[in-house]
């Protein structure tokens, strides 16, 4: 798997939304000081030992840092957010970025750069889960393959000041030699239980680490609105102009 394959993967774990995430003005949740592990328990189950939930509003900085097994490594920040039933998710190239509101009448497509957007009658590809639904970002991150699961408890760590659980995920534990794992640790933050750091290693050397940060619970109304200047253009024309420019909306 291609470090860019692999940043594009985890771009879509935190797309809708929630489970968390996923940034460049946060502060690297690599400065982390970590407490005794109070116990570690070991529970294979095709379903997290925990529960997570995604606020109703908040707004986050979210920073996806994908490195290969050559040592190449991509940074991608973006800024991530949900008012109700309404949320903002962005999507960036090297070139520029893109936003999205999800709401009820549909998905908005913002273009900062050139001052457009455009509309979706329907939504373009998979329709987003339900509000609740556990798919939601930040609770995403938490998917894993049913096929055979291992959760492990770690303990509790202080990342970039905020106290989170941590855990320990393998996936496809090798219940046939040919089998690979791969692992993922995530840490679940104590008080909003929502995912605020995930570090994904796969058995072919990528590492993906997926951190939220500057976590507000009352984001800025304006994140979810269009601004006043923006003109509205087809949504044809603005996915030709973004294919141009390194995205695919």
């Amino acid at each position: 798997m291609s470090c860019a394959r692999s940043h594009r993967s985890a771009s879509l774990l935190f797309l809708p939304a929630l489970l968390c995430i996923t940034i460049v003005s946060c502060r690297t949740a690599s400065e982390t000081t970590s407490s005794e592990p109070t116990k570690n328990d070991t529970v294979v189950s095709t379903t997290p030992p925990f529960q997570t939930k995604e606020p109703e509003r908040y707004s986050a900085t979210r920073t996806i840092t994908t490195s290969g097994p050559s040592g190449e490594k991509y940074v991608f920040s973006t800024l991530i957010g949900r008012d109700g039933v309404t949320r903002r998710d962005e999507s960036a190239s090297e070139q520029t970025r893109v936003v999205y509101l999800d709401a009820p009448e549909g998905r908005l497509i913002l273009w900062p750069e050139r001052k457009v957007y455009a509309v979706l009658s329907g939504y373009y590809g998979d329709p987003p889960p339900p509000p609740d639904s556990q798919e939601n970002s930040p609770d995403s991150l938490l998917h894993t393959d049913p096929m055979a699961t291992t959760f492990q408890r770690l303990g509790v760590e202080t990342i970039a000041g905020r106290s989170a659980d941590k855990f320990r995920v393998v996936v496809n534990s090798p219940v046939r030699e040919y089998v690979k794992p791969s692992e993922t640790l995530i840490w679940i933050d104590s008080e909003l239980k929502m995912p605020i750091r995930s570090e994904m290693r796969s058995p072919d050397g990528v590492v993906i680490v997926t951190e939220l940060s500057d976590i507000t619970l009352q984001p800025d109304e304006h994140l979810f609105q269009i601004p006043a200047e923006y003109e509205k253009i087809d949504f044809a024309a603005l996915q030709k102009q973004l294919k141009a420019r390194g995205l695919n909306p």
